[in-house]
């Protein structure tokens, strides 16, 4: 009792003075926690609450939070290559920056951290781990990362998970997304290793390999019977939900009850059509990037993103460059700064995430209203389209797409500014008149200027297809015809008196 009681004023003097975590007392919290759960049961928000810290009103929060700023900035001017230049040419004394004068630095782009890395470590760090984004768009963008922040990651991965319930010791945990999202693996695998959960990261293999393992029954004895949580993305989410209808797969085939979703934008036809499928299983979002970690956000019950001021501060700025604070109910870019004692090595200042969100013109009613918060994900900036009466961003398109149960999942699309408005290309199982009325409808009451419609019958038919996660696949598996055969009933009988 005594060594977590330790244990808990070190992890709370960290977070109202900014100072390193101890690690060892970051560990000895999660074994307290997982043996305060298998005694006494679910722990509510009490463990989640920990990363954040106490409440803070508007002013100390600035208050705060201006001073970790100054305190980063200092590292960054004096042991940062790409910040030295920053600092030195725009003639800003970091020791004398306040919160109002955050704004005064300039806007780290991703062009920047892309093409010198190294530029942003800090020649006091212990650089380990090297970490990359998938690449998706374009070349990787690379974050060094330490040995003790890599573990942080983990634990307060692990912290949140249990907290939430999101991942509890008798769980059968899947991650079937890339293996090069390194930190989104080891996010879930340390936090399935530290609540005792069992885990497989199977990784983003072809959709009929993945269902097969979540099809697959166990005789394990602690663990249920077959996977009950699975970390993915929206559209292999979607394509496995095609796949497995085509298999003539059913809700009784699976035991699946959460599936944690990031990276892309998970729409309410999305929702539906899985859990059509799956059964009433729990989509969990997150809003998290490689370039950011730990710093990121919540997603409460409106949907709403929620930042944790405690571990970084997200600026809402305007779209068209000007570095000006988006107004109430705008679209913005987030241009976050993720803080110390959360980020130690890869110093970043005001980055631009290109992440387009609305700002609230509106008081909050959500469970997390006290936080500050933005809209869900509205895309990112490069793909939106301007037109003579506002922006179309891919969320508006997406939601009506999936929407319309004639689109084939994953959903198959592009869209581009034409006069007017916009045109729109889709992959659907028709292209009759019935199909383009739905569609068309759909973008309408989504408010997007449709003014061409492309429906087309197969991928390769697409123009301007924009990228999905779900093409990120890896490897090779072994045929399905290799699988072993499945539990005999007998087998299947004693597996079952175990749980």
């Amino acid at each position: 009792m005594l060594e977590t009681a330790v244990a808990s004023l070190r992890f709370g003097l960290s977070m109202v003075f900014g100072t390193p975590f101890h690690r060892r007392s970051l560990d000895q919290i999660l074994v307290a926690m997982r043996a305060t759960y298998q005694e006494l049961g679910p722990i509510g928000g009490d463990g989640e609450d920990l990363l954040g810290g106490p409440r803070l009103d508007d002013d100390t929060r600035r208050i705060v939070q201006g001073r970790r700023f100054r305190s980063q900035a200092m590292r960054a001017a004096r042991e940062t290559l790409y910040y030295a230049d920053v600092f030195g040419g725009a003639g800003i004394d970091a020791k004398r920056l306040h919160y109002d004068d955050i704004a005064s630095v300039p806007i780290t782009t991703k062009e920047a951290l892309r093409d010198d890395p190294e530029g942003f470590v800090r020649s006091g760090a212990v650089p380990h781990h090297r970490s990359t984004t998938t690449g998706t768009t374009g070349w990787p963008t690379t974050v060094w990362f330490s040995d003790d922040e890599y573990h942080l990651i983990g634990a307060l991965s692990a912290i949140a998970f249990l907290g939430r319930e999101i991942i509890t010791p008798d769980d059968f945990v899947q991650i079937a997304i890339s293996t090069r999202a390194r930190l989104g693996v080891h996010g879930v695998a340390f936090s399935a290793a530290a609540i005792g959960a069992a885990l497989h990261a199977a990784g983003l293999v072809g959709p009929e390999h993945t269902l097969a393992l979540l099809t697959e029954r166990h005789r394990l004895p602690r663990w249920k019977p077959r996977v009950s949580v699975m970390s993915t993305y929206p559209s292999y989410l979607g394509e496995l939900v095609e796949t497995g209808r085509r298999r003539g797969l059913r809700v009784g085939d699976f035991g699946l009850e959460r599936v944690l979703l990031g990276g892309e934008i998970l729409t309410a036809g999305l929702r539906r059509r899985v859990q059509e499928f799956f059964g009433p299983i729990e989509l969990i979002q997150n809003y998290g990037m490689t370039e950011l970690l730990p710093f990121g956000a919540s997603v409460c019950n409106e949907e709403h993103l929620h930042f944790e001021p405690a571990v970084g501060i997200a600026e809402m700025l305007t779209l068209n460059g000007s570095g000006a604070p988006a107004r109430p109910g705008e679209p913005a870019v987030i241009v976050a700064t993720p803080l110390p004692p959360f980020r130690e090595t890869t110093i970043l200042l005001r980055y631009n995430t290109e992440d387009v969100v609305r700002t609230f013109d509106r008081p909050l009613t959500c469970d997390m209203r006290r936080i500050p918060a933005s809209s869900n994900l509205l895309g990112k900036l490069k793909l939106a389209v301007e037109h003579d009466s506002g922006w179309v961003f891919v969320r508006d398109v997406l939601e009506a797409l999936e929407s319309v149960d004639a689109v084939i999942l994953p959903t198959r699309y592009g869209f581009w500014a034409v006069p007017g408005g916009v045109a729109v290309e889709v992959v659907a199982r028709r292209q009759d008149t019935a199909t383009r009325e739905a569609i068309g409808t759909a973008l309408q009451e989504r408010g997007v200027p449709l003014r061409q419609l492309h429906v087309v019958g197969d991928r390769s038919e697409l123009t301007r297809p924009l990228p999905l996660r779900c093409d990120l696949k890896e490897g090779s598996t072994a045929k399905l015809h290799d699988k072993p055969a499945p539990p005999t009933p007998a087998m299947l009988s004693t597996a079952n008196r175990r749980h």
